[in-house]
């Protein structure tokens, strides 16, 4: 098993040195490092970006790595239990295994080959000096040998590894914060701000490794305090020993680079500016925050007063995508970062997984007070496991962790994550590797409380992978790997890389479990459809497995990306194993299903591959509300033969019933079969819908934005609102002008403390831009107490994008509302006329004619079905109202019918 690992490390290590050719960094020591502007430079002065993981848990070991914190958060608690159940003796024992097995040279090699750059080293003060509380003489420093040795073969294997070191003071004497799991915080004792003593070992500490290490390059610099967190007036205890500390450095030091990190975790950066040495960078912390540019703005800011370099010294435990997303978003500011951790117990969201073994529950129960008390001797046992579980040929490697963070960044491509032979059993855990859009889709991908205000837990189940899609162990005793896909949501899709043996028709058992059923799936290869909608049955439990089998799915030798898309969620997946029942040749080529593509394309998805090119005289028609349309051109899309595109002269709208036809005869498949005719096939309008003004327009229905985030409204209807509205955010609509008029235009907008202004633009299909409102905001006290800001506007008839540009903010919109500024219309008109289209709840119909008739109206979809209808009783004059508040948006038609055989027709527009 352990070579297994090590054959798969190593391999993802070579497709990483290829990616890395193409995208290269400069790693190579060339002199010390040091700042030049915004950059970090060598002594050649070319930038370095630098591109590190930190060796969390090593030296100091935190409660949530090893699934203690529950009861022992603190380093001094984990040794006081470890103590109890073993002795004294053995823990020493247990603890220098720790440290020879946590990192090593293989380590570092690994780092090395998946493309970092540089470690940084998280030190406990006490592997070099004692306690104040344990000095023979107060005031002396005894330096112990152990924590200088292991920093010293973590240097040379880096310098063999042309890799950077930041050395990291994670534990400061007496401790640097309140949260204990940091730093081993005592709070019987004094802290680092409480004791001079304390402060005075930090100071000494700081020169005794500079003297050490002021002649090695491979050292990057010295983050001198890692995430202080405490009530300090101002900073000024900690701008102090910053000072202190830099002084003391550069009595013996001048070579390298110092990293400082603000107060409360890293970003309170108070009284730190401006900086106090000319080889100084600032190194903030990013976790669970969205990933855009005005998340950093603040410090971008301070980047640029001071023209001095950032480096994001901490960040990770969070999703692929947000790690994607944040290295992505750093790299393109030209910003260095390192990651945390390498690993942990029981990790998906680090490079290196340590196992669990049964035995080290059996402590973790005892400890929780869910066990009996172990013999000592199954305790040492269990605990010097897990040191050599440790090792990283012994971890668990997350090559899809190293692919977001390296490869991903800057590509789209996919790569399997395993191939899957067909005919033959393929897990539904082992999808592509890559982007979300690209190589799944998961509706939660990622943590982003800090901005949010509200946690997501991206993968549900924890196990296996860190993309968005939930995964949890699986007690399925056919076709398993031991993890099923869980929390399956409507939308949702998983692709996988194939191989076909050899064309077929095959059938396919999927393994499901699902309490109520109600679930439904199709198979796609690409973005083609190969099957129509399965419905999933109920299993009566979510573990109860059960198969589901779908009939009569073609494939061959150019299928090579099969998708799984689910129609509606609600069930738990396994496996799907597929078997070979026929030649193609068995069943019919037919169209499976028609979409628009875009605005003037229509896709035809075919169960089989066509040969190319089409018949130049193939025979297709085109009705859209009824009518044939002109067809400009027809062809095979060129990367996968099942689709067919069907180009129309005229433009299509959402609001449009639209079907396709096609005489059979000409169009034919790989294996020489022909496609079957198909007549008025209903074609799915997805085309992007216009939202009507007047009417109201719900914030988060925007076509694109930036910098946006959607967060649950409290507002009356409830629903979702946009949030976080910073300057240089935007976001854009479809809108249908339907009147050139004046327009009242009301904003929904709430803010806590800060006044907004925003900026309206409407493009129109030509590519003019006209400003039609410039709005401000006052604060209204709270993110969810809502306030309507009013305006008056004028807009032309037309078709147009919308854009909302933020200019100044934070703050939340919930929706924006067009109501026309209109005269009132003569009483009783003669005709037959309506109100209120777009509708909301119901439109009223005023009708005046010159002697009485007998009216009756019937309402109509899109689809031709007749939703309403009635009678209305003989009269001159009358007024009545057809109610619409209980169908779907969309578009309607009205007919009224006269006694005489005179028919009025209105299109109405709900919404």
């Amino acid at each position: 098993m352990c070579m297994k690992k090590l054959t798969e490390i190593q391999f993802y290590a070579r497709f990483l040195f290829l990616f890395l050719c193409v995208i290269p960094f400069n790693s190579e020591a060339q002199g010390f490092l040091s700042t030049k502007g915004k950059a970090i430079v060598n002594s050649n002065q070319d930038t370095v970006l630098l591109r590190g993981m930190g060796l969390g848990g090593w030296m100091l070991q935190e409660g949530y790595m090893l699934q203690t914190s529950d009861f022992a958060n603190a380093q001094r608690e984990i040794i006081a239990h470890i103590t109890d159940l073993i002795g004294e003796e053995d823990t020493e024992l247990f603890y220098e295994a720790w440290l020879s097995n946590h990192v090593t040279k293989t380590d570092i090699d690994s780092l090395k080959s998946w493309g970092f750059n540089m470690v940084r080293l998280p030190m406990h003060y006490n592997l070099y000096t004692l306690p104040i509380e344990e000095e023979a003489e107060a005031g002396k420093h005894t330096w112990l040998e152990r924590g200088f040795e292991l920093t010293d073969s973590l240097v040379e294997w880096c310098r063999q590894n042309e890799m950077y070191v930041m050395l990291d003071l994670h534990a400061a004497p007496g401790g640097q914060g309140y949260d204990e799991g940091i730093s081993d915080y005592d709070p019987s004792k004094p802290s680092l701000w409480e004791s001079k003593a304390n402060r005075d070992k930090t100071v000494a500490l700081w020169k005794r490794l500079a003297e050490r290490y002021v002649d090695e390059e491979w050292i990057a610099g010295y983050d001198l305090i890692n995430e202080p967190n405490w009530n300090m007036n101002g900073n000024i205890p900690l701008r102090d020993i910053y000072h202190e500390l830099t002084d003391s450095i550069r009595s013996v030091d001048k070579n390298h680079i110092i990293f400082i990190e603000g107060n409360w975790f890293a970003n309170d950066f108070t009284g730190l500016t401006p900086p106090w040495d000319d080889n100084l960078v600032y190194s903030p912390h990013k976790y669970w925050s969205i990933n855009d540019k005005p998340s950093i703005q603040w410090v971008l800011e301070m980047r640029d007063r001071y023209d001095i370099p950032l480096l994001f010294g901490e960040s990770g435990e969070n999703s692929n995508v947000w790690f994607r997303d944040a290295i992505r978003l750093f790299e393109d500011e030209g910003i260095g970062w390192a990651w945390w951790p390498m690993k942990k117990i029981e990790s998906i969201s680090g490079p290196l997984s340590i196992l669990k073994s049964d035995e080290y529950i059996t402590l973790l129960d005892y400890w929780k007070g869910n066990g009996s008390r172990p013999t000592k001797e199954f305790a040492k046992a269990a605990l010097m496991d897990l040191a050599d579980k440790l090792k990283v040929e012994n971890c668990v490697f997350q090559k899809d962790v190293i692919d977001a963070m390296f490869r991903q960044v800057y590509s789209t491509e996919t790569k399997p994550y395993k191939t899957h032979t067909i005919p033959g059993v393929v897990y539904a855990t082992d999808f592509d590797i890559g982007q979300i859009g690209y190589a799944y889709y998961d509706t939660e991908s990622g943590n982003y409380n800090v901005s949010t205000g509200q946690y997501t837990s991206w993968n549900n189940g924890w196990s296996l992978r860190n993309d968005g899609v939930d995964i949890e162990p699986c007690d399925d005793i056919v076709n398993s790997n031991g993890y099923n896909v869980g929390w399956i949501s409507n939308d949702e899709w998983m692709q996988y890389d194939v191989e076909v043996e050899s064309p077929g028709v095959f059938d396919v058992t999927l393994r499901i479990a699902s309490e109520s059923g109600g679930g439904s799936i199709h198979f796609k290869v690409g973005d083609a459809d190969i099957t129509e909608t399965f419905q999933v049955p109920s299993s009566g439990s979510w573990t109860n497995w059960v198969d589901m089998v779908a009939q009569d799915i073609v494939l061959d030798e150019n299928d090579a990306k099969l998708r799984l898309y689910v129609d509606n969620g609600g069930f738990n997946l396994s496996s799907f194993e597929f078997t070979r029942k026929a030649a193609t040749t068995s069943v019919s080529a037919r169209l499976l299903s028609a979409k628009t593509f875009d605005d003037h394309t229509i896709q035809l998805d075919i169960n089989k591959n066509l040969k190319e090119p089409l018949a130049i005289d193939a025979e297709f028609t085109v009705h859209v509300d009824g009518n044939t349309v002109k067809i400009k051109n027809y062809y095979l899309d060129p990367e996968n033969n099942r689709i067919i595109y069907i180009q129309l002269e005229e433009a299509m709208r959402f609001d449009q019933s639209i079907q396709v036809s096609h005489n059979a005869g000409l169009i034919e498949a790989n294996d020489e079969t022909l496609l079957q005719s198909f007549v008025l096939e209903p074609v799915l309008n997805n085309l992007e819908m216009l939202h009507p003004i007047p009417g109201k327009i719900e914030a988060e229905d925007y076509i694109y934005q930036e910098g946006i985030q959607l967060e649950t409204a409290s507002d009356d209807g409830g629903g979702f609102n946009i949030g976080f509205l910073d300057p240089g955010d935007f976001l854009e609509y479809q809108v249908e002008v339907l009147n050139s008029a004046d327009y009242i235009l009301q904003y929904r907008v709430a803010s806590e403390q800060s006044s907004g202004s925003c900026k309206l633009v409407f493009i129109s299909q030509s590519g003019e831009e006209q400003e039609v409102d410039m709005s401000n905001f006052s604060s209204t006290g709270g993110w969810q107490n809502w306030v309507d800001s009013e305006t008056e506007i004028s807009l032309s008839e037309g078709i147009y994008t919308m854009r909302l540009e933020i200019i100044n903010g934070p703050f939340n919109l919930n929706w924006l509302n067009f109501v026309s500024v209109a005269p009132p219309e003569p009483e009783f008109p003669s005709g037959v006329f309506i109100k209120s289209n777009p509708v909301s709840d119901q439109v009223t119909v005023t009708a005046g004619f010159s002697v009485p008739h007998k009216i009756s109206w019937d309402l109509y979809n899109m689809l031709g079905q007749r939703m309403k209808s009635a009678d209305i009783a003989y009269s001159k004059g009358i007024e009545f109202e057809v109610e619409m508040f209980d169908l779907p948006a969309g578009y309607y038609f009205l007919n009224i019918y006269l006694e005489d055989d005179t028919k009025y027709q209105f299109k109405l527009v709900k919404i």
